[in-house]
């Protein structure tokens, strides 16, 4: 090519030193202008610039040479003067798009995407007819992230110019970007149609399908993406993983060593080899390759138990684990964790308590639920009932957290055990009355109670209810009514002497329209005078059966936290009658309770003088107020008599 050039180059210098081009300037202008541009094809940058200079002094106002000029010395790495001729080719010609096109370039190659937009969309806007450059165009929107605009311009060159397969490679990563994997397919797909040896386009259109877990088809993309390029194929993880998936052992392998080849350092690459050996029964072969990735990073707990699953098929003992790292690791809970589950899968259920009992002593009065609970489960399998007892009560004794309480959860499980006749009734109901007790306790400082400074009962009313009032008595409500709709009928008789014991009472935290419940209804307002004794309970907003949402209807080993709720879930009304319940501790007298006291009386706006005065008789009380409802333009409101 550069001997064509040559001599084309000859006959041009013989054509301007010629007589008879000297004579037409518009020749000699052509020549200068072939002559410059072949230069700068061959690399000749300074004679470039000499020719096309020499066009300069026959036509000076020469937008097209300024622009020449501009890319020759952008080439030369003067960007100064690059962009000094582009803006003079400009000058002179404002309307010259090929100024504002390579204008644009240089600052899109300088990673200014916003300046290189802004001359690209003028250069479209003097002529879009003729504008062609949508591909760079594209590419700074796509560089800013306005992937809709990016996304209209590539579409846009692509229909003018279809065989260009990387615009297609292009569009089809934004939109694997974007997560429509879908539409990425199809423009990853054309790329291919166009140029079938297009190895990042395989290699793009592999990895979505990796991710959609579809590991067939992204093996064989990416067995084709390494080989139309297997000096550049770097995805050697992922093909390795999808031949994994696949069952290619030896072939998932030779994938993962090359990972090892460029990071020796790769511990999850020597715990996959690790794990297909294991898959393929090699198991003196996977401790070895488990063992390493160890070696590497002690903190790698996910191979531990691979390595116990190892060494237990090799017809050793889990003690041959190599432990020494785990002296030196500062935070070992994990670690622990991941040991007695390796522990529980290898069924040597006193090591894996060993281990449980290590994170307790830990975390103290921290511990998650699931932990005392997977120890309950290791105790249910060696038959040892009276030390699940013991673990739930010592859950019970510590619990401090502010994290769920899973009362309800022990409730559930202990039931099972009683079912079962593993576990005696006394020892249940002892478990039981613990956990409603300190359930109480634990919602005793919620924050419902702080917002709240009086309470409203809605009653129908009679002489004998004013004497209770006046006495201070509470109307207490049943609760074992209120826990038919939350247990069945069984576990209602089995807690039913303690539930016998606990007084539940209904409230609203406001006032209601007395009036739209009949003639002799009154609405009664308390104060709280004590709270120690109390659990305040909002109201259910839904109506679901607590049972189908709460861990502990059939025992299981828990690895990792799922939903725990307090026993006093099941004293919520999802009726929604009354917008609070609350729940009395086990008291001598509880009906003459002093936690709440009588403030005011709200009478309906039909309650005569006469039954105001009998009131007012019966209460003799000057410090309950007494209100009577007037309906004034539609509301009401309580007017003191």
């Amino acid at each position: 090519m550069n001997n064509n050039i040559n001599t084309l180059l000859n006959e041009i210098s013989y054509k301007i030193n010629g007589d008879e081009s000297k004579k037409v300037d518009i020749k000699t202008f052509k020549a200068y202008n072939l002559l410059g541009i072949s230069y700068h094809a061959i690399g000749e940058y300074d004679k470039a610039i000499n020719c096309f200079n020499e066009i300069l002094k026959i036509t000076p106002n020469s937008a097209s040479a300024y622009n020449l000029l501009g890319i020759t010395y952008y080439k030369k790495n003067d960007y100064k003067k690059a962009i000094e001729y582009f803006n003079k080719s400009i000058e002179i010609n404002p309307k010259y798009d090929k100024a504002y096109n390579n204008l644009a370039l240089f600052y899109y190659r300088n990673k200014n995407y916003d300046i290189a937009i802004k001359f690209f969309e003028h250069s479209k806007s003097l002529d879009e007819r003729i504008f062609k450059a949508y591909d760079m165009l594209g590419m700074s929107y796509y560089k800013i992230g306005n992937y809709d605009k990016a996304i209209e311009c590539l579409i846009k060159f692509l229909q003018h110019n279809q065989n260009s397969y990387k615009i297609a490679n292009t569009l089809g990563a934004i939109y694997s970007y974007l997560k429509d994997y879908d539409k990425a397919i199809k423009y990853f797909t054309k790329a291919i149609e166009i140029n079938p040896k297009y190895a990042n386009a395989y290699n793009n259109l592999a990895s979505i399908y990796f991710n959609k877990k579809n590991f067939d088809k992204a093996a064989l993309y990416f067995d084709k993406a390494k080989r139309f390029s297997e000096n550049y194929f770097s995805d050697y993880y992922k093909l390795g993983f999808s031949y994994y998936y696949k069952g290619y052992y030896y072939k998932a392998i030779e994938c993962f060593k090359k990972v090892i080849e460029k990071n020796e350092n790769s511990y999850k690459a020597y715990n996959l080899i690790g794990l297909c050996y294991l898959s393929n029964s090699e198991y003196e072969k996977s401790i070895k390759y488990f063992e390493k990735a160890i070696e590497i990073n002690g903190e790698y707990y996910e191979v531990y138990n691979n390595l116990a699953i190892a060494y237990f098929n090799y017809k050793k003992t889990i003690e041959n684990f190599n432990l020494t790292n785990l002296e030196i690791i500062k935070d070992k809970l994990d670690i622990y964790n991941k040991l007695a589950i390796s522990y529980f899968y290898i069924k040597d259920y006193n090591k894996s308590i060993e281990y449980y009992n290590k994170i307790m002593s830990k975390l103290n009065y921290k511990t998650p639920f699931y932990v005392y609970n997977n120890l309950a489960i290791l105790y249910y399998l060696k038959k040892d009932y009276d030390s699940i007892l013991k673990t739930y009560h010592k859950y019970l004794d510590n619990y401090k957290s502010e994290n769920n309480f899973a009362s309800y959860n022990i409730f559930l499980l202990s039931y099972n055990l009683l079912t079962k006749r593993l576990i005696k009734y006394n020892d249940f109901l002892i478990l039981f009355e613990k956990c409603l007790i300190k359930s109480i306790e634990n919602n005793s400082y919620n924050n419902d109670i702080n917002n709240i400074s009086s309470i409203y009962e809605i009653m129908e009313y009679d002489i004998e209810t004013l004497k209770l009032i006046l006495e201070n008595k509470i109307n207490f409500k049943n609760s074992k009514e209120l826990l038919k709709d939350k247990l069945n009928e069984k576990q209602l008789k089995a807690i039913e002497p303690i539930i016998n014991k606990i007084k539940l009472f209904s409230f609203n935290s406001n006032i209601k329209n007395i009036s739209d419940y009949g003639n002799n209804t009154i609405c009664i307002e308390y104060y709280f005078s004590k709270l120690n004794s109390i659990s305040i309970i909002k109201n259910s907003d839904n109506n679901s059966d607590n049972n189908k949402e709460i861990y502990g209807k059939q025992a299981k080993f828990i690895t990792e936290d799922i939903k725990y709720d307090s026993l006093i879930s099941i004293f919520s009304d999802n009726k929604k009658a009354y917008d609070f319940n609350i729940l009395f501790l086990i008291k001598e007298n509880i009906e003459k309770f002093g936690g709440l006291k009588v403030k005011a009386i709200y009478l309906p706006n039909n309650c005569d003088e006469f039954d105001i005065k009998l009131i007012k008789c019966i209460l003799n009380n000057d410090d309950i107020k007494l209100y009577k409802a007037v309906k004034e333009n539609g509301s009401v409101k309580y007017l003191l008599i």
